[in-house]
C-alpha cells in the first residue's frame, strides 16, 4: 500500500513538474508600421492593381516569388480592384536602389496598364523547429500614374515552440509554427490593414519617402 502511495506521488510530482516547464507554441505579429494616404483617388472604373514579385533574400531567392503570389491569392477577393500577377523580376534584379527599384517598377506598371503597383521585400526569413521562425515583410502599394506611395507597411512574425520542464516531450519542435505559417500570416495582416480600413484611408503616421 505504502509502495503503491510512493509511485502515485512520484508520477504527480514529475506531472506537476512537466506542467509547470512546458510552454505552449505560439505564433506573433507585430503591429504594422504604416504610411498611409488620407485616401485612394475615386476611378470611375475598377481600378487595376498589379502585384510584382518581391525581393528576396540572397539565401532564399524563391521566397520573393512566392510571397508576391500569396497577396495575389489574397487579393483576388477584392471586389473594388482587378487584380493580376507579373513574374517579371527585371525591376529588382536590375534596380541598384531602393529608389531604382520603385522606379522601374512603375515603369512596369505602366508598361501593364496598371492604376496600381504592389511590391515589397522579404527582410528576414528564417525557418525554425527547435527555435523560432522568423519572417519579415516591407510592403508598398504605389499609384502608377504619379509614383505615389499610398501604403507602406513592415511586419515581423515569429512562430515560438513549445518546451516542457523535462523535456519529455522529444518532438516538441515539431509544434513550432512553420515559417510559411507565419508568412501567410504576415500577409495576411497586411492585406487587412491596407485594404480593409472601415473608414477610409488614415492620415500618415509615418511619413517614410
Amino acid at each position: 500500500m505504502a509502495m503503491k502511495a510512493y509511485r502515485c506521488s512520484t508520477l504527480l510530482f514529475l506531472a506537476v513538474l512537466s506542467l509547470w516547464g512546458c510552454t505552449p507554441s505560439f505564433l506573433y505579429i507585430s503591429d504594422p508600421t504604416v504610411y498611409v494616404r488620407e485616401e485612394l483617388p475615386p476611378q470611375e472604373t475598377t481600378s487595376r492593381l498589379t502585384v510584382l514579385p518581391f525581393d528576396s533574400p540572397s539565401y532564399y531567392p524563391e521566397i520573393g516569388m512566392y510571397t508576391a503570389k500569396l497577396f495575389f491569392q489574397q487579393l483576388l477577393e477584392k471586389k473594388e480592384f482587378e487584380v493580376s500577377f507579373s513574374q517579371d523580376t527585371d525591376w529588382c534584379e536590375k534596380g541598384k536602389s531602393w529608389t531604382g527599384k520603385t522606379e522601374l517598377a512603375v515603369e512596369e506598371g505602366r508598361r501593364l496598364g496598371s492604376d496600381y503597383i504592389l511590391i515589397g521585400s522579404i527582410d528576414h526569413y528564417m525557418i525554425g523547429h527547435i527555435t523560432s521562425s522568423r519572417v519579415m515583410v516591407t510592403a508598398r502599394l504605389i499609384e502608377v500614374r504619379t509614383g505615389e506611395t499610398m501604403y507602406f507597411a513592415t511586419v515581423s512574425g515569429s512562430g515560438k515552440p513549445g518546451k516542457t520542464f523535462l523535456l519529455l516531450d522529444l518532438k516538441s519542435g515539431e509544434h513550432t509554427p512553420s515559417a510559411t505559417s507565419v508568412l501567410y500570416a504576415v500577409v495576411d495582416t497586411i492585406v487587412k490593414d491596407c485594404f480593409e480600413r472601415k473608414k477610409g484611408y488614415l492620415r500618415p503616421l509615418n511619413i517614410i519617402l
